[in-house]
């Protein structure tokens, strides 16, 4: 059998084309009248904001976007739903690269709801389910785990995508550390792994946490490609 390859995804150029066609849906609702798609898929509170700056009300700005074209072009870039505030259809995909790769050496990688398997303060992992029955409320649980590993190597991952400095992209790094100290304390011993899978531009902090951790046999920080690599190099079996 042909040794499996890593896949490669440039998570940049998803979004810069997620970005155009999300442009192209709400100038296209535009033409057509379609205000259920519009209102979906923008940001409402720019609306408000641009509304506000050109001094007229809705009706108003929705007859010119249908009836001058470069008018509309120029809205629907700025009301359209920001790609980069998607993070989810970019997690969906880095797990499903990743999967279409680590199945062939006996990993396999399912995506996990929000509603899923969440760490709390005291080091449990409960489902949504759980949480409720034990009466246990959000604001005492970490974020929930994006997917869970299966078959020659278990354990959990948290996936994000940051291109870009500020505000949410910097939280990225900070919460991706809260996840991984909280691995570090309750989870050290266990042979299950947690996998922190950043793709990312900004280098440094990518490797400030990658660094924190590398003595944590259990905690690996790597970007899609290098966690298919990873996974080729030891659980591959010809």
């Amino acid at each position: 059998m042909t040794t499996p390859t890593a896949t490669h995804v440039d998570f940049k150029e998803v979004r810069i084309v997620r970005q155009q066609n999300n442009n192209k849906t709400v100038k296209g609702s535009m033409e057509r009248d379609d205000r259920d798609t519009f209102y979906k898929n923008i940001n409402k509170k720019e609306l408000e904001r641009t509304l506000k700056e050109l001094g007229v009300e809705f009706e108003v700005f929705w007859e010119k976007c249908k009836n001058d074209d470069m008018f509309a072009i120029g809205l629907a870039g700025r009301l359209a739903i920001n790609a980069s505030r998607q993070g989810s259809k970019d997690e969906t995909e880095q797990l499903r690269t990743c999967n279409f790769t680590t199945q062939a050496c006996g990993v396999n990688i399912v995506n996990l709801p929000p509603t899923g398997t969440r760490p709390t303060k005291d080091g449990k992992l409960v489902s949504k389910k759980e949480m409720k029955a034990q009466n246990i409320t959000k604001d005492y649980c970490l974020k929930s785990f994006d997917g869970e590993i299966s078959g020659e190597m278990k354990g959990f991952i948290a996936a994000k995508v940051a291109f870009g400095n500020g505000g949410h992209q910097d939280n990225v790094f900070e919460e991706m550390d809260t996840v991984a100290e909280w691995w570090k304390r309750f989870k050290k011993n266990s042979s299950d792994y947690l996998i922190i899978l950043i793709d990312t531009d900004q280098d440094n902090k990518f490797k400030c946490i990658r660094d924190k951790y590398d003595t944590c046999d259990n905690i690996k920080v790597f970007n899609h490609v290098q966690f298919q690599e990873y996974v080729i190099s030891n659980y591959w079996r010809k």
